[in-house]
């Protein structure tokens, strides 16, 4: 009986260990200044599949995914703007929208995410992981310095301070409007050796591409 207790209290010892440890990590990547969020909670987006739900209403049970325009159709009701609130700014509405159109008087509505779209930068050249990498849900954007650590840091040949960044820009309809490349000293960026008054930072957002060159043996 002794050995059955001391066995569960190693247990519980290396659970709290883990779990601190997974706390700890987690704290240090919600305040890490490298990684840019939202800092009201993530935002639904175009491409994100959700499913709805009334409590005691299996028929209003729907899986749903948000097309280009943002939108997409609960039980019941036409299609809604849904991109660009939490899942519970969306619960909150469609409980509005409920009562409303007179379907349910109290609903009780839940919303999950169930997969997330994929944002994606693209990097090659003098990088060690070349091709995409898809940012976590919730981050809105990454330094730089941040980014290519990611993926695997640069090659021993890299250029390391002109760093190319392409960025796309659209209009509200999802239309393209421009494009614009930037020169970027990432060297400086990670040493801290930038010349007074310059951002400490450059930010890299879902969409953009890094080239990183080669530099002259």
């Amino acid at each position: 009986m002794m050995l059955i207790k001391r066995l569960a209290l190693c247990a519980i010892l290396i659970v709290f260990y883990h779990d601190g440890n997974f706390l700890h990590a987690q704290s240090r990547y919600n305040s890490d200044p490298s990684i840019l969020k939202d800092p009201l909670g993530y935002k639904l987006r175009s491409g994100d599949s959700i499913r709805i739900s009334v409590q005691g209403e299996s028929s209003a049970t729907v899986e749903v995914q948000i097309n280009n325009e943002g939108k997409g159709r609960p039980a019941y009701l036409p299609e809604l703007k849904l991109a660009g609130s939490s899942a519970k700014e969306i619960e909150q509405l469609l409980i509005s929208q409920y009562r409303q159109e007179l379907i349910y008087k109290n609903p009780v509505v839940r919303v999950y995410v169930l997969k997330y779209s994929d944002r994606v930068i693209f990097l090659s050249g003098s990088v060690n992981k070349k091709g995409p990498y898809i940012f976590p849900p919730e981050v809105e954007a990454m330094n730089i310095v941040e980014v290519i650590a990611r993926a695997g840091g640069f090659t021993d040949i890299a250029k390391k301070s002109k760093v190319f960044v392409t960025r796309t820009f659209y209009n509200e309809k999802g239309e393209l409007k421009d494009s614009k490349t930037y020169e970027v000293n990432v060297e400086a960026l990670s040493t801290g050796s930038l010349i007074s008054g310059s951002s400490k930072r450059f930010w890299i957002y879902p969409g953009d591409r890094i080239e990183v060159p080669e530099r002259l043996i």
